[in-house]
């Protein structure tokens, strides 16, 4: 049994991690890919771009996210299919800490949890404070918003670095370079409450959200329902969004989480944690088409731009101001 095991290649050995790295590749090019349109769709409408400014955010950091995992994919697999005997198997922690994808995961994780965060907040002030919702919530309030997050994410990655360079530098860590292994037990574990809590709490604001514009509805006299109509149909777009984060990603972190603290899983195990991290970046686009009329919409004008555009026209949005523009000629010869 041993001779055998001597004379397995590292391919054969490492062969349910690497498989892992496939995905790895595969889930983040998809992220990229249902993400950069995403991104595109929102831009493209000016009031869209306002309207939904912490969405285009989330899918930025989402799209860093599926970067993140398609190049630790690909240097992960390299290194584990070039390995020999005589590989290394040990080097420097700031070595590690200074690869691309470490820095990508980092960031890939805080900032959409933050955003998400965000939404959350804004969704739980707009049913809850209406009034102070209507008079202080636009899109500079938005965009200040979109600017806490950033700051906050990379401040966050900056300590990382920091941290490494300063205590830890010269250890030794695993070549394949994890996020523990570069940034070390206690950072790690801050990455993690940032990750979990930032999705988990902006579930239970939205889910409170949710059941008070139910109230609501019921309550009220039947001319303020088609506002609150409004609302919940919002509310209900960020709860599926919160819903599959705190899914997808705050159950498999804690159990990531865990690993370094309280219990030992298997490195196939944690690979495939982090592959449904992965998946996490690609269901919003889903859950737009379903539950978001303006991006279904605006979607659709995307795909049948082609066809029904004038020569001269850069934007589906001079098509709708050309039709609005025409339709008040219109009535003002009706007028006349």
């Amino acid at each position: 049994m041993s001779q055998a095991n001597v004379t397995q290649t590292p391919e054969q050995m490492y062969a349910a991690t690497l498989l892992s790295y496939k995905l790895y590749m595969a889930i983040g090019g998809t992220a990229i890919f249902t993400n950069i349109i995403i991104v595109i769709i929102f831009s493209s409408s000016s009031q869209l771009r306002v309207k939904y400014q912490l969405l285009i955010a989330l899918a930025t950091g989402d799209l860093i996210n599926g970067v993140a995992f398609v190049v630790a994919g690909v240097t992960k697999q390299r290194l584990i299919l070039s390995m020999t005997y005589g590989t290394v198997t040990m080097w420097p922690v700031w070595s590690c800490a200074t690869e691309w994808y470490p820095g990508l995961l980092l960031l890939g994780a805080q900032w959409p949890a933050c955003v998400t965060l965000l939404l959350g907040l804004e969704r739980f002030a707009a049913v809850h404070f209406p009034i102070w919702y209507k008079v202080n919530m636009n899109g500079t309030a938005r965009f200040k918003m979109v600017v806490i997050s950033v700051v906050f994410s990379l401040v966050s990655l900056g300590i990382a670095f920091a941290q490494t360079y300063i205590f830890f530098g010269k250890n030794l860590t695993v070549f394949l370079c994890t996020i523990s292994g570069a940034y070390e037990k206690y950072y790690t574990t801050w990455n993690y409450i940032v990750t979990v809590f930032g999705h988990f709490f902006a579930f239970v604001l939205n889910a409170s959200a949710f059941l008070t514009a139910k109230s609501k509805s019921r309550l009220i006299k039947s001319g303020l329902r088609a506002e609150i109509g409004k609302e919940i149909t919002l509310v209900r777009l960020m709860l599926s969004i919160s819903l599959v984060s705190a899914l997808l990603i705050s159950i498999p972190n804690i159990i990531l989480w865990g690993q370094s603290w309280v219990w030992k899983i298997g490195i196939n195990v944690s690979g495939y944690l982090y592959v449904s991290f992965c998946a996490s970046s690609v269901i919003n686009i889903f859950i737009y088409i379903f539950f978001n009329k303006d991006f279904r919409a605006q979607l659709f004008r995307f795909i049948h731009y082609d066809k029904w555009s004038k020569p001269g026209d850069t934007t589906v949005d001079a098509i709708i101001v050309q039709n609005m523009a025409m339709s008040t000629k219109s009535q003002a010869i009706i007028v006349r």
